[in-house]
């Protein structure tokens, strides 16, 4: 990850990144995430094909869980979340077996959602994760942000969308 961060943002996300006391990690340590410096930039299309597997069955909360297993198992511990043996294991607890999961991570439609999924973010200017999208309850336009916020500007955001 160090060499892309080097690549893509330069010296200075170098520094950022090896800092201790950054913002991300900061913020990600007061709510109980240890970052590990030690990973790999690795696609995620078969993991986000998994995800969307999961919320075409009717299984929203299992995604969502998923998904925080997804981020436990890259952000904190550094394990390739594109290894299909590893996806496979990882989302068997959610009830999707070997074979279901070996199709879903090939399944062409699945793929697309999550392209599809990309491209709408890339729309709104997403540019880290975590990702937010607020819709306000009068219908109006969503709030899109992404990233490392404090839970008092997350939740200003969803009281704002609720008295909408």
């Amino acid at each position: 990850i160090k060499e892309h961060l080097l690549k893509k943002y330069g010296p200075a996300a170098m520094q950022r990144f090896n800092d201790p006391n950054s913002h991300l990690k900061v913020m990600g340590r007061k709510v109980g995430i240890q970052f590990t410096d030690d990973r790999k930039v690795v696609n995620t299309k078969r993991a986000h094909a998994l995800m969307e597997h999961l919320k075409a069955k009717g299984e929203n909360d299992k995604a969502n869980q998923f998904m925080v297993d997804l981020y436990q198992a890259y952000f904190e511990k550094g394990e390739d979340i594109n290894d299909v043996k590893r996806l496979t294991e990882m989302v068997q607890k959610y009830g999707v077996e070997e074979t279901e999961a070996q199709f879903a991570m090939g399944d062409h439609n699945l793929v697309e959602i999550a392209k599809q999924d990309r491209k709408i973010k890339s729309m709104y200017g997403v540019s880290g994760v975590p990702f937010f999208m607020i819709h306000p309850n009068n219908g109006g336009n969503p709030v899109a942000f992404s990233g490392a916020y404090p839970p008092e500007v997350i939740a200003e955001q969803l009281e704002e969308a609720a008295d909408a």
